[in-house]
């Protein structure tokens, strides 16, 4: 039965360690308590190479909600039109020309191509012309949006390719 009277552990002494140092029994001493040198590079190794296998990964995914989020904020843009013409109080065509102009209704982030590809008319009191607009990204996929009459809906048509 380990340990001494009434079942409680035992205290032996070490005097490699110093005078009359507590260890409990069974232990390991002080020396080769801890990790060795080549255990810590192991581990240090897995998680190293765990981490580069995974990093591009997730900086991928990153980009991508960028990407992603910046589309939106365009299609909000597009589809909030009706209002602008209805607080200007006149008609908006919107074709490649006007996306050129300074007074441009939508603003796309650096490295975003809105092109045009059917031209379409917000009336003054909010009513849209159906209409096409294909909506690109340096690095990423164009995508064509449909512009639905007559509320200006934006409608995600098809991904083109790069």
């Amino acid at each position: 039965m380990p340990g001494g009277a009434c079942g409680l552990p035992t205290t032996r002494f070490d005097h490699s360690l110093g005078r009359g140092t507590p260890v409990a029994a069974g232990s390991a001493n002080a020396a080769t308590a801890g990790f060795t040198l080549l255990e810590m590079v192991v581990v240090l190794s897995i998680l190293g190479l765990v981490t580069a296998l995974t990093a591009p990964a997730m900086l991928r995914g990153i980009d991508s909600w960028q990407r992603k989020a910046q589309f939106d904020a365009l299609v909000e843009q597009v589809r909030g039109l009706p209002a602008r013409a209805r607080l200007d109080g006149r008609a908006l065509r919107i074709d490649d020309a006007l996306l050129a102009s300074d007074a441009t209704p939508l603003k796309a982030e650096a490295g975003w191509e809105l092109v045009v590809v059917t031209p379409w008319t917000v009336r003054p009191n909010g009513v849209c012309d159906p209409g096409a607009l294909d909506i690109g990204s340096v690095g990423g996929r164009t995508s064509r949006v449909r512009v639905d009459a007559p509320f200006c809906e934006p409608v995600l048509a098809e991904e083109l390719a790069p």
